[in-house]
């Protein structure tokens, strides 16, 4: 069966079409480094990289989760030490409160010191990091501790129960990250909390004959606060020190699914030249038939 020119025409057409888009591919990749420009181009590595790049924003937010903890905690840590100051010059003065030799006049003017330093202690415990105050539970809008007006101060943060703030930091992991005024101060409304307990020392210094017992008794207080600082603060530092380790992982599991992502999606500069030159060559070739069979044909009309 004779093969028409027109046939011979087409195949030659196509043929040189084919090589042309060939090469105008890899020219694409090159300038572009991408292998694929949309999903059609290769609908199963691009569809790898698109669960790829789900699973690296979730990781750059746990990261970001992990930076906030860690930036608050830090914060609280630093807050607790402040405290420790003001609580060491609290004890130190009902200690001298506490002593026989005290008159009424000199306990008067400690009961003004330790009023200063309860409201520092206070002013510390509404602590904020951004927008939030860190002390107040799941109040975050709202001053964990709020002066009554008569020098003293009450809890203004959530429950206990059901206080604790929350992050994702790894897949299926969450993480409470804030400590509350109550953990550290006792309990809102009960007569073992320190600042009702610092009202009371007040109002005993201030009495025109002092119990010395009653005065001492509050170093009780004192040392209960002390050891839920320490407590607290030794909790911190543990927990930053997970979130460390979490974080590390994190970075970890990131580089190697980057480097996954790029190995699909970014253009093997090696191969892509090697890829150039036989498409060229094929390009080449496919213009030289292509002048060989149009002659061919052209001389065969004449016949």
């Amino acid at each position: 069966m004779r093969i028409s020119t027109q046939t011979i025409t087409n195949m030659t057409n196509k043929s040189v079409n084919n090589a042309n888009d060939l090469y105008a591919d890899v020219i694409q990749k090159i300038t572009s480094n991408k292998n694929f420009q949309k999903i059609s181009d290769n609908i199963v590595d691009s569809t790898k990289v698109l669960k790829l790049n789900d699973q690296l924003a979730k990781l750059d937010q746990y990261q970001s989760n992990i930076q906030t903890a860690m930036n608050e905690m830090n914060l609280a840590y630093d807050t607790m030490g402040s405290v420790t100051d003001e609580m060491n010059a609290i004890n130190e003065l009902i200690v001298e409160a506490a002593s026989a030799t005290t008159t009424p006049e000199s306990a008067k003017a400690i009961a003004d010191e330790i009023e200063q330093r309860v409201s520092s202690i206070a002013g510390y415990m509404n602590q904020k990091y951004m927008d939030n105050y860190i002390f107040s539970g799941t109040f975050t809008h709202e001053q964990a501790y709020v002066d009554n007006g008569d020098g003293s101060f009450s809890y203004n943060g959530s429950p206990q129960e059901g206080s604790n703030r929350n992050l994702t930091i790894a897949d299926n992991v969450t993480f409470t990250y804030n400590v509350t005024g109550e953990e550290i101060f006792g309990e809102k409304g009960t007569d073992k909390e320190f600042f009702t307990q610092m009202q009371d020392l007040m109002i005993e210094l201030r009495k025109p004959e002092l119990d010395y017992n009653a005065i001492r008794e509050k170093l009780q207080i004192m040392e209960t606060v002390s050891k839920n600082i320490v407590q607290a603060t030794g909790q911190i530092s543990a927990e930053v020190a997970k979130l460390q380790a979490t974080s590390e992982l994190n970075e970890e599991t990131i580089v190697t699914l980057t480097e996954d992502k790029v190995d699909l999606e970014e253009v093997d500069i090696t191969k892509a030249a090697t890829d150039l030159a036989t498409a060229q060559s094929m390009l080449q070739a496919s213009y030289m038939m292509s002048s060989v069979v149009m002659n061919s044909v052209s001389l065969l009309d004449y016949l």
